[in-house]
């Protein structure tokens, strides 16, 4: 029997440590002396921490009443409930991400990066999050193929991107196929996926669109 692991370290960039950030990513080893200068780290690491969120529901519950908003003593409210009460209080119950979120999340087991960054974003109370990276691998306690890699996350409100190296793997081949068969309009398309997935990372629609008329440009003009 083989046994996989998955480590990841990487730093929030903001002003300062908060009520807001120690509440959702305490459970990520948030450590704000280091690395500094305006970045603080957080870590999982396997079979020893993790973002749960039954732990955030607790916390959240603490916030809520330490900003004295009515949260009941004798049982913790769903988790729906006490974000939408905090919403409020930010001025952010209006907030179409927001909003949708709650409606679509189920709030289960280990809390996603993406939605902890939108949480805290909308929930500013002076920490002034603007990036999260995180950078994580997986690997196995046997040399079994295919069972060790890596990935990196890159978020903030006006663009984020994820990669894995298992990517590669999975493109290459694809392309190669697509260039021994001659068939270039397949190699393109495969290549304008990959154009596009960065694009969509760029939250601002009419930006995108700027930006995917310059790429266009720039292909056209520029050689390889």
């Amino acid at each position: 029997m083989a046994n996989n692991y998955y480590d990841a370290t990487g730093v929030l960039v903001l002003d300062q440590i908060t009520p807001v950030i120690t509440a959702l990513f305490d459970g990520l080893n948030l450590d704000a002396a280091y690395p500094g200068n305006g970045e603080a780290y957080i870590a999982l690491i396997s079979e020893s921490n993790a973002a749960l969120w039954d732990d955030i529901h607790e916390s959240l519950a603490k916030l809520a009443t330490s900003l004295g908003l009515p949260v009941p003593d004798e049982e913790l409210p769903p988790i729906e409930e006490l974000l939408e009460l905090l919403a409020k209080h930010f001025g952010t119950d209006q907030d179409e991400a927001l909003m949708q979120m709650l409606e679509e999340h189920r709030f289960e087991d280990t809390a996603d990066l993406d939605t902890l960054f939108l949480i805290a974003t909308r929930f500013n109370d002076g920490h002034n999050l603007s990036e999260i990276r995180f950078e994580g691998s997986w690997r196995c306690d046997k040399p079994r193929l295919f069972e060790f890699g890596g990935e990196g996350w890159y978020l903030s409100r006006e663009f984020e991107t994820f990669s894995i190296s298992g990517q590669a793997l999975q493109l290459g081949p694809e392309i190669r196929r697509a260039l021994l068969a001659d068939e270039l309009d397949k190699a393109a398309a495969l290549i304008a996926r990959e154009a596009n997935r960065l694009l969509a990372g760029i939250n601002d629609a009419a930006r995108r669109e700027q930006l995917r008329n310059r790429v266009a440009a720039l292909l056209q003009a520029s050689p390889a």
